[in-house]
């Protein structure tokens, strides 16, 4: 059940950045810090900033889908920090 909603949500994701949103650049930004929380196994380490991360990013895709570039940003912003203390967490980020 989750694939399906994260490839929905990439979906939008990249459809909202070739839109030329302004919030583009946060949430690419959001993305890739996600992905390396992903790749350092921060779901099992830190389960909490994972998955909050990981909500916040699909609220932002979304967002960006409605063309909400404003709020977007914002949430690209919190996926982003989220991502960041998971990355630390897992022990994948500077100490």
């Amino acid at each position: 059940m989750r694939r399906p909603r994260m490839a929905l949500a990439y979906v939008v994701l990249f459809a909202g950045v070739a839109a030329g949103c302004a919030g583009g650049k946060a949430l690419r930004s959001a993305q890739a810090s996600f992905e390396r929380a992903k790749t350092a196994g921060a779901e099992a380490k830190a389960p909490y900033e994972y998955y909050a991360a990981e909500a916040y990013l699909n609220q932002a895709s979304h967002e960006a889908g409605e063309r909400d570039k404003r709020q977007a940003e914002v949430f690209s912003k919190q996926s982003e920090f989220y991502s960041v203390k998971a990355l630390e967490m897992a022990g994948g980020g500077a100490k």
